[in-house]
């Protein structure tokens, strides 16, 4: 964890190694202009496309989202919370949702990570927690506090600190037995379940974790090249002549002497040098560094390779490509996403399951029948949309299906465009039925009657 947040913030490059403090600060300097921050790129590049747009149930009426499992997700401020959910799921491979109910009996999601959060899963049906435990401090009564949850019930034990003892510096966390349970273990009602929700990736590491020696490269090439740039602002100047090592015999006030050629040749921008007639000057020639920046480049391509990122968003050069060739680029990043969004789908299903039979909806909280809709992970054009519908329609594809695929409509979009639609239709019927002629064989009929 804690290898991973060096990655993540961008300070794996720093040494951890201690000199004098000038000497260290100075080389911290360096090391931080030295950075290019690529772990974030490469995370973002997958969780930006991450966003749930709706829940579906078992209950009728629900084909633009059920409304209680969307309050559920409204309530948990889950708009802000999701992106530091799937940001660490990206990171650390692994993140949770803890699902308590509130004073009211409302359902509450408490987004935790690897930190403070660990679960061990049934090995014969690995969606299923069968035990976790969460770390906290309470600073005010000062103690520590670890809640054990298991299926069907839950309970805190705490001891008395003045200060957290659970290490963030990655290394092993000692526990000793001071501990006090607070109660007798605390039952769900009816859930059966634990309340701790895992979530991860496919395959349970981070998206960066495999290539941490690729991003150890691309940063100490930059380093390279960057010192390169600087050593070389000072240029080695020597002369080439048969110059004597001391004074000679007849000097003013030196003679004998061995001489000082870094003080006779002091530079400056007054400095004047005398030198023997048959002397030359030579100076070292810069080194071109732009090879070393070519060898990043191609190892930013590999990385982007084998972790499915178009290289367009490190190389601006790639942004003119074609339409067809941004959509092959582009297209297993895509895949990346559609897989990972499956494997959060199950859990957030989960959690949702969870929360509905806290509320009591039971007629709502089958998980079989819980729906995650993700927004698209690869949106069209407007152009492409405008293109797209008229032959859609001409097809016999359904307005509420145009809404959905073609136009990408979130549920509450497509709600206020059935709304506004029929609208529109009663406005057109009343105008039509208000017409002058309409008016004037209305008033006509009125009067022969």
């Amino acid at each position: 964890m804690k290898k991973l947040s060096t990655y993540r913030d961008g300070d794996a490059l720093l040494p951890t190694d201690t000199w004098d403090s000038a000497t260290s600060e100075q080389y911290y300097r360096f090391c931080r202009r030295s950075r290019l921050h690529v772990a974030e790129t490469l995370r973002d590049a997958r969780t930006d496309r991450q966003e749930v747009v709706a829940f579906r149930t078992s209950a009728q009426g629900d084909d633009n989202g059920d409304m209680v499992a969307q309050a559920i997700w409204d309530r948990s401020r889950m708009a802000m919370q999701s992106v530091p959910l799937f940001n660490d799921v990206g990171d650390f491979g692994r993140a949770y949702i803890i699902t308590t109910p509130d004073s009211r009996g409302k359902a509450l999601w408490q987004i935790e990570n690897e930190w403070d959060t660990i679960s061990e899963a049934d090995p014969r049906f690995p969606w299923i927690t069968r035990a976790a435990i969460t770390v906290g401090y309470n600073a005010i009564l000062r103690t520590e506090e670890v809640t054990l949850f298991r299926p069907g019930y839950y309970r805190v034990a705490y001891r008395s600190t003045s200060v957290p003892t659970l290490p963030s510096d990655g290394t092993v966390w000692s526990v000793t037995s001071d501990w006090t349970w607070v109660s007798e273990p605390i039952r769900t009602g009816t859930i059966e379940d634990s309340l701790v929700i895992p979530l991860a990736t496919p395959d349970g590491f981070g998206i960066y974790e495999k290539h941490l020696d690729t991003l150890d490269r691309i940063n100490e090439i930059t380093l390279n090249a960057l010192t390169l740039i600087v050593m070389q602002s000072f240029r080695q100047r020597a002369v080439m002549a048969d110059l004597d090592d001391t004074y000679p015999e007849d000097h003013p006030t030196k003679a004998g002497q061995p001489i000082d050629y870094d003080e006779v040749f002091r530079t400056g921008p007054a400095a004047l040098w005398t030198l023997p007639a048959s002397a030359k000057m030579w100076e070292s020639a810069a080194t071109d560094v732009r090879p070393i920046y070519e060898a990043r480049k191609d190892e930013l391509k590999d990385l982007c390779t084998i972790t499915r990122t178009p290289m367009s968003l490190f190389d601006s050069s790639n942004a003119n490509q074609s339409a067809l060739g941004s959509q092959i680029s582009h297209q297993p990043l895509v895949n990346a996403v559609k897989r990972m969004n499956r494997v959060t789908g199950v859990s957030l299903a989960q959690a949702m399951s969870l929360s509905l039979q806290i509320e009591g909806e039971l007629s709502r909280s089958e998980f079989t029948q819980i729906q995650v809709e993700f927004a698209k992970v690869n949106p069209a054009t407007l152009a492409e949309k405008a293109e797209a519908a008229p032959k859609f329609k001409a097809g016999g594809a359904p307005q509420a299906y145009i809404d959905a695929e073609v136009f990408e409509m979130t549920p509450q979009e497509r709600q206020k465009a059935v709304t506004d639609r029929a609208e529109d239709a009663f406005n057109q019927a009343l105008a039509l039925a208000t017409t002058p002629d309409q008016a004037v064989n209305l008033t006509g009929a009125a009067g022969g009657e």
